[in-house]
Parts: structure tokens; sequence; C-alpha cells
């Protein structure tokens, strides 16, 4: 029977160092596993699903946004493909969850403070709402004036949701 006093020092040493990196390599898939994007299947789902799945109020915050914003095209709402993709986004970015966190990323567009402001919204406003508008409000204002700003359109930002995993 071998004790530890019996094992040479270097086979020791050597069962050791196989010990640590077979525990540095599960954690390092581990730890890319939960890096990892949401698998395709999520995509698939809100492409599929966020119309008929989409909470009213969401659709109710989007209308009320587009329509009360020079810096909103009118068309995000009144255009079915338009409103249909940013319901998409909103479903793959937070899954309709308003106070949805991620990262330094936030709500239902999953925007960062800094973007938020650019967008001409405090973060207050876009995290609870205000006295005048309520919780999700403000996050359509920003999520569709930063759609605006950067794509042009709903179909163009859910086109790039699709290819990269974020918009």
């Amino acid at each position: 029977m071998l004790t530890h006093r019996t094992v040479p020092a270097r086979v020791a040493a050597t069962l050791l160092i196989v010990v640590i990196s077979s525990l540095s390599v599960a954690i390092a898939r581990q730890v890319a596993a939960a890096a990892a994007p949401l698998p395709r299947s999520h995509w698939g789902w809100c492409n599929a699903e966020a119309l008929s799945a989409t909470p009213a109020v969401v659709w109710a915050r989007i209308k009320g946004a587009t329509e009360s914003h020079r810096g909103i095209p009118r068309r995000y709402w009144t255009d079915v493909t338009y409103r249909d993709d940013i319901a998409k986004i909103v479903c793959f970015e937070s899954t309709w969850g308003y106070h949805a966190e991620n990262g330094g990323q936030y709500g239902w567009f999953q925007m960062s403070s800094p973007l938020i402001a650019t967008e001409g919204v405090q973060f207050q406003q876009y995290w609870g709402g205000s006295r005048k508008e309520g919780a999700g409000w403000y996050q359509c204002t920003a999520g569709e004036r930063y759609i605006a700003a950067r794509y042009g359109t709903p179909v163009v930002a859910w086109a790039h949701e699709e290819n990269y995993g974020w918009y």
C-alpha cells in the first residue's frame, strides 16, 4: 500500500498539476458557457412569438412614446413591420422585463445610463416613469430614438440583433 510518504515528490507534484489543470479547464468552460450569447433559439422564439406574446402594456407604451415625440418617426407605430420589429427587439433584449438588468444595461431596450442620457431621458424616468408617464414609456422613448439615430428603422435594428446578438 502506498502512503503519502512513499509517493515520490515529483509524482505528487505532477498529480497536483493534473488536478489543478483539470479544475482550471472545467472552470474556464463554465465561465465561457455563462458568457456565451443566448442560443439562436431565443432569436427564433422572439422572431416567431413576440407579436402574440408581447404584453399589452408594452404595446401601449410603444404607441404612446411614438405618437408623442418628434424624434421618433410616426411610422414606427403605423408600419406593422416596424412595430413588430421593435417588439422583437424588446423580446430578445429583456423578454419584456422593464426592470431587466444585464451588465450595466437596463430595461426593455437594455440601454446603458450614458446612452439613455444621449436620448434625452433621465435615468430615473427611464427606470421608474414619472407622475405624467408610467413605467416603460420613457424606455420606449429612449429606445426608439436610439433605433432611429443609429439604424434608421427597426427593421435594420432587428437584422443587426439577429446577426450580432445586440442592436
